[in-house]
């Protein structure tokens, strides 16, 4: 495929980590006040049970929590941001009622400093606006994460779709912060996915294979973009091009197969595929009838990508469509772009799905433990491994090889005093 050129592709959900972290940096105070009342409640049972009858008066229910903070995952940052936020009333409450919650933020953490909290007023509204933010990146990052339909398509109109929702937040000045942390986000957007003339042209060959987008999609989506340095018209002939080059590689390779499984039919039946009627009176008829007909078909199937494109789009309202069974469904019609289909499609457009699954991240520490501090962790090691250590008893019952060790050696002591006792009555008087 394109001679190995763009072999690499790069993995859109770490890029999306690397845009989110930038964000979350400009909005430290008003998230780190939330994290630290979030292991308030969770540092010990008490004040887990606590915060729960607080919860019950706001009309929660009694088993009510909200996960912790991972600081190497800002989706954990997110879903915590997004639970807390939904019992602000309850954290107001215990601030303005519970004197062990407000005096834990008087305290000094282990660098000396003393904690950032509790949350006031304007960071649950930044929290607030952030979360509503936050959220489209999370159901990106799910979108494309995910293992059991294809996602190369997906990964240029979701790029597209938060361009502009940055832009949208980079150019509303009645929020200052989410201004400044919008700005933020789009220089690192603007790193790894702003020159396009760069990027890695199966990410738009993808989408155009989409039979509900085709060229539409990059149309109307480059005409959105402001400030685009841009032709639309450029770029899709460019991206056209590219689609034809790659076609082009695909039926030269599907030729030479076709051509080898043929050559190895006629040896299996025994024959070399000529015709001896007329002691070749006819082969340069033949041969030319030959030349006619590819050059015919040459002309029909060069146009495919252009047929195709030609071709009205699906119909997005379609509940139903399903992009493998339609390109499988449309082989006959479009032979040599349903072979780039089944190759382009099974391009991931992230490493998350493959990484969980070999990741034993989950297995050995779960999200509650990892915002554990190192001591604890052991302590917890330490005390479980006590616990289901097996007693130690002089009287339980022998196992099977016990019984067989212990059989051998009256066998090998019998032996031994027989032995003995023969010794002893062979001495003389």
């Amino acid at each position: 495929m394109f001679e190995g050129k763009y072999l690499h592709l790069r993995c859109g959900c770490h890029i999306l980590n690397l845009i989110v972290k930038d964000g979350l940096k400009e909005l430290n105070d008003s998230i780190e006040s939330i994290k630290n009342a979030v292991l308030f409640i969770h540092s010990s049972p008490s004040r887990l049970h606590k915060f729960r009858e607080f919860a019950v008066l706001a009309k929660f229910s009694n088993t009510s929590t909200v996960p912790m903070d991972v600081k190497t995952r800002w989706n954990a940052t997110y879903k915590m941001l997004e639970v807390a936020l939904k019992f602000r009333r309850v954290f107001e409450r215990m601030a303005e009622e519970w004197l062990p919650f407000m005096k834990y933020f008087r305290e000094k953490n282990e660098k000396g400093k003393v904690r950032v909290g509790p949350p006031s007023h304007d960071n649950w509204e930044n929290a607030k606006a952030f979360v509503h933010f936050l959220k489209k990146f999370y159901d990106v990052t799910l979108e494309l994460s995910a293992s059991k339909t294809p996602t190369s398509q997906l990964l240029y109109q979701s790029m597209i779709a938060l361009q502009i929702e940055i832009e949208k937040k980079k150019n509303d000045n009645s929020d200052p912060i989410l201004k400044k942390v919008a700005s933020v986000m789009m220089l690192k957007f603007q790193k790894y996915w702003g020159e396009w003339n760069t990027m890695n042209p199966l990410i738009f060959i993808s989408n155009i294979l989409d039979p509900r987008n085709k060229l539409q999609m990059i149309k109307v989506s480059i005409k959105k973009l402001p400030a685009t340095s841009i032709k639309v018209q450029d770029f899709v002939d460019k991206v056209k091009s590219d689609l034809a080059t790659l076609w082009a590689e695909y039926k030269g390779i599907n030729e030479t197969t076709n051509v080898e499984r043929q050559s190895m039919q006629l040896e299996l039946e025994g024959g070399d595929g000529t015709n001896n009627a007329g002691d070749g009176l006819w082969d340069e008829l033949f041969t030319d009838v030959e030349a006619q007909n590819e050059e015919e078909q040459l002309q029909e199937i060069s146009n495919e990508v252009d047929k195709y494109l030609a071709d009205e789009i699906e119909k997005r309202s379609n509940q139903s469509f399903n992009l493998l069974e339609w390109w499988k469904g449309s082989e006959t019609r479009y032979p040599i772009l349903s072979l780039i289909a089944k190759d382009i499609f099974a391009i991931p457009s992230s490493t998350v799905a493959s990484e969980s699954a070999f990741s034993l991240g989950k297995r050995v520490v779960d999200p509650f433990r990892s915002s554990l501090s190192p001591k604890m962790v052991e302590a917890l090691i330490c005390t479980n491994d006590w616990l289901r250590a097996e007693d130690f008893s002089f009287y339980k019952d022998p196992t099977d090889d016990d019984l067989d060790l212990y059989k051998e050696i009256e066998e090998i002591e019998k032996n031994a005093n027989v032995t003995q006792e023969r010794s002893q009555t062979q001495l003389p008087v």
